[in-house]
């Protein structure tokens, strides 16, 4: 996956002139290897120059390295929030903004957006484009209103230094403009981050026993607690099923499982842990259903990835969620939080391998019709406005 691994698609006109420089932003080293990866080798490719940067430490570093990323790593906090820690990210943001000099700018995730968004403003970057992924625990937790209140406040500021904001549904969009959080001329909407459809194939039906499989970081906002306790339910009708949880535990997450409840479930046998991989694919396509009861979301990667692999997907009626399913169509919806339901749901696909096939069948149509990855990178891509003219020098 090098960045330029074919010619340029476009470039700027004009002989002897530097490459549009784009820094591209993010929580951290995994989370541009696993869901920026194909926007930055789009942009290399079509002759910009990319320098990413997020918090390092996760072992994704050497990774994007080897995919022929240059990565810069950036002082973002685990905790939600931390003044100190914060204007230390704020301040080494702009010292890099300055140091490089580009032409624009891509944040996505909640810090890299605020506090990017500020910094690119006091660099004088021309270009800034935001995409908030999802609004994440301070939104989904009824208890810490005073941190939404903060939190809402900082992205009314920074975003109203921005020159494009994406969301990654309609619900998010449409509340950030009934909060005055964006400006309605500045909002668009991506269908989430996308998906590579040559990557993320079809195979033949899984053998041996049913498996359900959850993706997703284990954070109790994703649904893991309902997922165990419907595996319960499930296993005492078919034993023989299978359930499997994927991710890694978030420790900058104040909602992560904690080590002693996972070890609690994987000794009573309910769940099998399989860590964190590079490379979810073989997992996947050893599923007989991806499975993520999340209280909220942008748009789960995690079900586009299990569709477009022709899986069945069942899922919450919750924002983010259910634009990743159609209900009886693609897979199954369940209401927020509702064990019970989300047992039933995953027994019935489990027994009948014929609907299973059915689901995955159409939502891979689903995948190819309205998650294309080429389709957000163009709409990115054209918000930023690099390719429009000729390339001041930069500094090395």
């Amino acid at each position: 996956m090098p960045v330029n691994s074919s010619p340029p698609k476009k470039i700027r006109p004009g002989s002897g002139t530097a490459a549009p420089r784009v820094l591209v932003v993010s929580r951290c080293a995994w989370t541009l290897y696993n869901f920026r990866a194909g926007f930055m080798e789009a942009l290399g490719n079509r002759g910009a120059d990319v320098l990413c940067g997020g918090a390092s430490g996760d072992g994704y570093e050497g990774l994007l390295a080897k995919a022929g990323f240059r990565f810069i790593p950036l002082p973002v906090h685990k905790r939600a929030v931390n003044p100190l820690a914060d204007l230390h990210l704020l301040f080494a943001l702009l010292r890099w903004y300055r140091e490089t000099r580009p032409d624009a700018v891509c944040h996505f995730t909640i810090k890299p957006v605020i506090y990017g968004t500020v910094a690119a403003w006091l660099a004088r970057v021309p270009r800034i484009v935001n995409v908030v992924t999802g609004l994440g625990y301070v939104f989904t937790e009824s208890k810490i209103t005073w941190l939404r209140r903060l939190v809402m406040l900082m992205y009314k500021a920074s975003n109203s230094l921005a020159d494009t904001v994406f969301f990654q549904n309609n619900d998010d969009l449409r509340f950030f403009v009934e909060h005055s959080l964006v400006r309605p001329s500045k909002a668009r909407v991506l269908p989430g981050s996308g998906v590579d459809l040559d990557r993320f194939l079809p195979g033949p039906a899984p053998s041996g026993p049913p498996v359900a499989l959850l993706v997703g970081r284990l954070l109790q906002n994703k649904g893991v607690y309902e997922f165990v306790e419907a595996a319960r339910q499930v296993k005492r009708k078919m034993p023989e099923a299978r359930f499997q949880l994927l991710g890694r535990r978030d420790e900058r997450n104040p909602s992560v499982v904690p080590e002693a409840k996972l070890s609690e479930w994987i000794g009573e046998g309910v769940v099998e842990y399989l860590g964190e991989v590079a490379d979810v694919r073989p997992v996947v396509r050893n599923a007989s259903v991806v499975v993520l009861p999340s209280y909220r979301e942008g748009i789960p990667r995690a079900l586009l990835e299990a569709a477009a692999m022709g899986k069945p997907v069942v899922t919450t009626d919750a924002v983010g969620c259910r634009s990743a399913v159609d209900h009886e169509k693609t897979g199954l919806m369940v209401p927020v939080g509702d064990a019970n339901a989300l047992a039933a749901a995953m027994l019935r696909i489990l027994s009948d391998p014929q609907l299973a096939s059915a689901m995955g069948a159409e939502g891979r149509k689903k995948i190819e019709a309205e998650y294309d990855e080429n389709f957000v990178v163009d709409e990115i891509v054209e918000a930023l406005h690099v390719f429009d003219g000729p390339a001041g020098p930069h500094p090395e």
